[in-house]
């Protein structure tokens, strides 16, 4: 997720993303939200499991022909277009086995034929260390894997360029956000008295004062990101300064795991605030989501208006041109049918399709429905997002399954009841779908 960001904070021409894991089906809809306007290609034709390499490119500052492709490397031949100069570029993500890297290692060392004396990079994850100190551990001894792939550089002669910047890169998981259950179980034991529907919409509105809580808690998502990326950079100079302090590289692991929580905290918050909800990857943290929600808030506004009669409303006199508008045009009688054209239903359905329609509403059909809607969704009126109740299912699960389904047996509609998103997506067993507005 933090790829986008990279290539902004960096300012990168070329990028390659290395044990994606990506599906190659869902490639093209991943590389157009992370690269944007760049080129990109993979490896993800030769994989079994997954996309190993993915490489992202500036076609403005290169032209770029892959020459050769395995599971564990890619060779690109890249030219710059400012002066067409010309360099070799192998990127690797070696296997963790060393008996499997020596595929590697004699793929490498026939390209070196390839290439010749001209310019060549070859950069990646070799997945073996190449001497002592690129372990922060150490290592007292010269194991198989390191010996092979000494053999490597030396056939191919090519030589270790001096690093820059942090030398120990892997990093523990991030943990899977704060833990909400109790807060939501400790609100829905409340006993409410009242039907169905009344009890959910009273335990909502009780839950939201906690949850505000929990989120005032959080403090400011955008502050918090920046400043525990700069504690994180800070650690890492210190690490790269004196690699053996465990100390340091603890701290660096609850740093850079806090980072990746407060991230994606930060990316749900935009998301839900722009109400984008087709984005499944890359733009962590960029302007794009400030960009939605302005431009979202300002269609949202009607700053000046003309009525039927050419009269200008302008500022918080616009409402009154609505309201004027519909009370008029709902308030005024005329010759009124209330036996529809037959030209107006031109589809209907089979009685035994229209009978299953009209049949009780199961619970597992509930579940089914809200379950089928994006976590990502905007909220309804209530302010709860489709996440929120799966999330907290376990929980709210019996008592929203019997607001709905008391809603198709009563008819009745609570205001604000979250049953409308499930109604509207109710299945029928032949595949209808039953659409029901409010």
């Amino acid at each position: 997720m933090e790829v986008r960001q990279a290539v902004k904070d960096f300012n990168l021409s070329l990028c390659a993303i290395l044990e994606s894991h990506v599906d190659v089906g869902k490639l093209s809809k991943v590389c157009k939200v992370v690269f944007r306007s760049w080129d990109w290609t993979s490896n993800g034709g030769c994989c079994d499991k997954g996309t190993r390499i993915i490489i992202g490119w500036d076609p403005a500052i290169f032209d770029v022909m892959v020459l050769a492709q395995s599971p564990q490397v890619m060779h690109l031949q890249l030219v710059f277009k400012v002066d067409k100069r010309m360099v070799f570029c192998s990127i690797v993500y070696a296997a963790n086995y060393y008996i499997s890297r020596r595929e590697l290692w004699h793929n490498l060392s026939m390209h070196k034929g390839f290439v010749g004396n001209k310019p060549w990079c070859v950069m990646g994850d070799f997945n073996s260390a190449l001497n002592h100190e690129d372990s922060s551990m150490g290592s007292s001894s010269v194991s198989i894997g390191m010996r092979e792939f000494q053999d490597c550089v030396n056939a191919m002669e090519v030589f270790d360029v001096n690093r820059v910047g942090f030398q120990f890169t892997w990093n523990q998981k991030p943990k899977q956000g704060i833990e909400f259950l109790d807060i939501v179980k400790k609100s829905w034991e409340t006993s409410v008295n009242g039907v169905h529907q009344f009890r959910v919409v009273k335990k909502l509105r009780l839950l939201k004062n906690p949850l505000r809580s929990l989120l005032f808690k959080q403090g400011n998502l955008h502050h918090k990101v920046t400043s525990l990326r700069s504690k994180l950079d800070e650690l890492q100079q210190k690490i790269d300064q004196n690699p053996s302090n465990l100390e340091l590289r603890a701290a660096e692991s609850s740093t850079s795991r806090d980072l990746q929580e407060a991230s994606l905290d930060e990316e749900r918050f935009l998301k839900q605030k722009s109400k984008v909800d087709w984005l499944r990857a890359g733009d962590m943290n960029s302007a794009f989501f400030h960009s939605s929600l302005k431009i979202r808030n300002h269609y949202n506004r009607i700053d000046v208006i003309h009525d039927s009669e050419g009269k200008l409303y302008e500022g918080d006199m616009v409402f009154s041109a609505f309201v004027k508008h519909y009370e008029k045009f709902f308030g005024s009688q005329g010759d009124i049918s209330l036996t529809p054209v037959p030209e107006l239903f031109s589809k209907v359905l089979s009685p035994q399709v229209a009978t299953q329609m009209v049949c009780p509403v199961t619970a597992e059909e509930v579940k089914k429905a809200m379950f089928s809607i994006g976590i990502d969704k905007a909220p309804g009126p209530d302010g709860y997002t489709a996440g929120f109740f799966k999330g907290a299912w376990p929980i709210i699960g019996n008592d929203i399954t019997s607001a709905v389904m008391d809603f198709f047996e009563t008819g009745l509609k609570a205001r604000s009841m979250i049953s409308s998103a499930l109604i509207n997506r109710r299945l029928c067993r032949e595949g209808e779908s039953l659409i029901i507005f409010f």
